[in-house]
């Protein structure tokens, strides 16, 4: 029932015939290059009518705009990571000699970073091959309305997430002022070398659920491994969630949780398996089918896989995230975390080679629909329900029926904190409790608005336009 990503070796030739095309797509976005390269065509370089002459084409076209996103610089890895540097999960004290790393977790990046150039243009790289689809794919003879309808669809899919993310990352948050003028990212809604400015967050978030609503519409119930109606709507609960927009947010969780047709898994470990131990509750999700061959999801894992020769691991969790699962029963203190001797490691993803990394799955949107509900003060005995499932699920005791809005929304904050460890959520979820009304929250010590933990626009995004303007730097001591 659920949407998930399935890579696999043999889809690699085919990918390899596009890719000169979208290399040359990803510099005309987000390079410096000069007319002259532009108006050039290289040797190797193929034009769209060489690539695009049917369906299948198309297809694999799609299916390179979904691999993109699985890079580890994207949904791969990075976004999580640093998500979890620049807020409060990552034991500082052990990160060794990243400058990289140290920069995002002391909050002093600047535009030079390779972290933040490899999120920003690898995932505009997804982008750029949805928007080649959508500009082309009417080259393709065999291709019928019922199928463009569909593959519209996922390439807007593709382009709202990415989007989102990108607008979270580099630029302060929904809410920040009452207007949202703050500036965001320059959308990319075209396929092509325009130069385009920044846009505010508002018009970002506007465009973003345009194309996740346009999406809904578009996107059939069930799609095989791909993008459906239920991870747009799903989505668009994630991206109103993040608004505050408790209405909207409850209205589309609801949805999801009542009608998609899945079930929370009752062992939580299942969401990051594949194979036969699939989980039974995501709802869109990536897949590597082989660690070794597909290097989907790669750094995911490599952030916490053990060296055995010395049993240490690039990335430590903080004690911050261990003090909030160590509560006396808490099953996930044991299966996703070991300490020792106030040192903590993640073993969350310890998956041998077949491994599932959930975008977006059933835990979440319940744990939407608990805090929404609690906003509006309606409905409490769903509310209630969720999050008791959740948390007897982890071994712990339930709410009591009579728990109050206040009480549902704090045990709903620590459960997505435990349940959404690095899974790009902390980052963004402490600036949204900060936007709710609480001003003067404090992330590891910094104000929430501080300009550090906002990423900086890449040297490469800034000389593609001179005239943009950059974020500005430091101001979180």
């Amino acid at each position: 029932m659920y949407s998930v990503l399935m890579l696999n070796f043999k889809s690699q030739m085919m990918k390899r015939k596009l890719n000169i095309i979208f290399t040359l797509s990803l510099l005309a976005l987000l390079s410096a290059c000069s007319d002259k390269f532009l108006e050039d065509k290289p040797e190797s370089a193929l034009l769209p009518e060489e690539i695009i002459k049917s369906k299948a084409d198309v297809q694999a076209a799609l299916n390179g705009a979904y691999d993109a996103l699985t890079n580890e610089n994207v949904f791969g890895g990075q976004m999580a990571l640093l998500s979890e540097l620049m807020a409060d999960g990552v034991d500082g004290a052990r990160l060794g000699n990243n400058g990289d790393w140290q920069a995002h977790y002391s909050r002093t990046t600047d535009i030079f970073l390779g972290t933040t150039r490899t999120l920003f243009n690898e995932s505009f790289k997804a982008v750029a091959r949805a928007n080649f689809v959508l500009k082309y794919m009417h080259l393709a003879p065999d291709i019928n309305n019922e199928d463009k309808n569909r593959i519209e669809g996922e390439c807007k899919f593709i382009r709202a997430i990415i989007h989102f993310e990108m607008t979270r990352f580099f630029g302060q948050p929904f809410g920040y002022n009452v207007e949202n003028s703050q500036l965001g990212i320059a959308p990319r809604l075209s396929y092509g070398n325009e130069v385009v400015n920044r846009a505010s967050v508002a018009e970002n978030y506007n465009l973003v659920i345009k194309d996740l609503k346009e999406a809904v519409d578009q996107l059939p119930a069930s799609n095989g491994v791909f993008a459906n109606s239920w991870a747009a709507k799903a989505y668009l609960a994630k991206v109103y969630f993040q608004m505050n927009d408790f209405q909207n947010a409850y209205n589309y969780a609801n949805d999801v949780i009542q009608n998609s047709g899945l079930s929370l898994d009752a062992d939580f470990s299942l969401k990051y398996k594949a194979g036969n131990e699939a989980s039974h509750e995501i709802i869109f999700g990536l897949v590597s089918t082989d660690y070794n061959k597909d290097n989907a999801n790669t750094a995911l894992q490599g952030y916490f896989k053990i060296n055995i020769s010395n049993n240490t691991v690039p990335i430590y969790a903080s004690k911050t995230i261990f003090d909030e699962v160590s509560v006396v029963g808490d099953l996930r203190a044991t299966s996703w975390f070991t300490s020792k001797d106030g040192v903590t490691k993640c073993t969350k993803f310890d998956v041998a080679h077949a491994y599932t990394n959930p975008l977006v799955h059933l835990t979440e949107m319940k744990l939407i629909r608990v805090e929404a509900l609690a906003e509006l003060n309606q409905n409490l005995s769903i509310a209630i329900s969720d999050i008791n499932e959740i948390k007897q699920r982890a071994g712990l005791a339930p709410l009591a029926q009579d728990s109050g809005p206040a009480q549902l929304i704090s045990e709903a904050r620590k459960e997505r904190h435990i349940e959404l460890y690095f899974e790009n959520n902390r980052l963004h979820e402490l600036k949204r409790q900060a936007t709710r009304g609480n001003k003067t929250l404090l992330i590891r010590g910094a104000p929430w608005d501080c300009p550090g933990l906002v990423c900086q626009l890449p040297d490469s995004e800034l000389k593609g336009n001179p005239a943009m303007e950059s974020n500005p730097q430091g101001g979180c001591l």
